[in-house]
């Protein structure tokens, strides 16, 4: 696959160590699975200089103490620090809400978005449809994805796919131009 560096980003939605927990009983890839996944690719995006964005989803309702905890991600301190790697809070299921994200897209010219996260059927359906909508190429990371059962997870990728996301595996090779 042939990926733009200057255009690509990785979207990474809600690995949260909360999310992970309840969702010890995910199918078709346990969380932990889904979470080394997603490190792998985010170090290797980073050595070929492809940023990447990693969303956390909360309540504004909620007490700033207890927003901050439930936001906190389960990706290495050490990936978090890389220069290339953005976080940014979300409300709502689709990450495509976040103003500061798509103001990060116009400005960087983002053109094809590689998305994964939790969970398949709901934050990363809705994000998937929304790129789209908004004219984004998107590649979905099918193993760096799972839901609470496999029927939904295959479900969600069986209407991605119809609705023109590419679906991939982690274990792609990319051409970086």
């Amino acid at each position: 696959m042939k990926l733009n560096k200057e255009t690509t980003l990785l979207l990474v939605i809600d690995l949260q160590a909360f999310l992970l927990k309840l969702l010890k009983k995910a199918e078709p890839y346990p969380p932990d699975q889904v979470l080394a996944t997603n490190e792998k690719l985010i170090t290797m995006l980073t050595k070929v200089a492809i940023p990447s964005a990693l969303v956390s989803v909360t309540q504004k309702f909620l007490p700033d103490k207890l927003r901050r905890k439930s936001t906190q991600l389960a990706i290495s301190k050490g990936l978090m620090a890389q220069s290339t790697v953005t976080t940014y809070t979300k409300y709502q299921p689709s990450a495509y809400t976040i103003p500061e994200l798509r103001a990060f897209l116009d400005q960087q010219n983002i053109e094809t978005i590689i998305l994964t996260g939790i969970v398949t059927n709901n934050g990363v359906f809705k994000t998937a449809k929304d790129l789209l909508a908004a004219g984004y190429q998107v590649i979905l990371i099918e193993d760096a994805t799972t839901a609470r059962t496999r029927k939904l997870h295959d479900r969600s990728l069986a209407d991605l796919k119809a609705l023109g996301v590419v679906i991939q595996t982690s274990d792609f090779s990319i051409e970086v131009v």
